[in-house]
């Protein structure tokens, strides 16, 4: 009798914890962004991403994109896997700075964090996005191409994470190529946060 109540306890348990990974997988095929914004809100930004990315591979909308380059480096700022975060970066942000629509995104997201409490912190989208995605390329190994994504931001803020990042490596030879290598708008600006960025440690 005690083997039979037994067996009908773990057979209730298995069938509740199928029933529970059932909901849980409809509910991330069914309302991915939903579970986007669940994950988002508990701070687990790895799976948020997971789940924007369907999303997005449902709707191939820009915007969608966006989010997902969003998740990658809020993920990257809360995670010890630089490594990962940075190919998460790579992997959403390029793309996205690509699409014909950028600049109209970054308009709609420029104009949503204006009018939040946090509004006159925020920085511009187009910073945000090309500050980081050059981050996470310098730390891929590609200096190159981090100053061009930089560069072709079109203003001095865009170097500003990338310096940083550069001068934290101590690497005397890159700190030497971004000054170098950076544009003539950005060089002067480049060369202070270095001297800044130098003159601390």
């Amino acid at each position: 009798m005690k083997n039979i109540v037994v067996k009908a306890a773990l057979i209730t348990v298995g069938v509740l914890a199928a029933a529970g990974i059932l909901v849980f997988s409809l509910w991330i095929l069914i309302s991915p962004q939903s579970m986007a914004t669940v994950s988002e809100k508990l701070g687990n930004y790895s799976f948020a991403v997971t789940c924007a990315d369907l999303k997005y591979k449902y709707s191939d909308d820009s915007y969608d994109l966006a989010r997902c380059a969003e998740d990658s480096i809020n993920y990257s700022a809360n995670s010890k896997d630089k490594t990962g975060a940075d190919k998460l970066i790579i992997k959403y942000c390029e793309p996205l700075i690509e699409k014909r629509d950028f600049d109209e995104v970054c308009r709609r997201k420029n104009e949503e964090f204006s009018r939040t409490k946090y509004g006159i912190y925020a920085t511009d989208y187009s910073t945000y996005i090309r500050g980081n995605l050059a981050v996470a390329q310098y730390r891929a190994g590609d200096l190159d191409k981090a100053i061009k994504t930089a560069e072709l931001g079109g203003k001095v803020d865009c170097f500003a994470k990338l310096v940083i990042a550069v001068v934290e490596s101590r690497s005397e030879k890159d700190i030497e190529k971004l000054q170098t290598d950076s544009p003539y708008f950005a060089r002067e600006y480049v060369k202070g946060i270095i001297e800044l960025s130098t003159n601390q440690k």
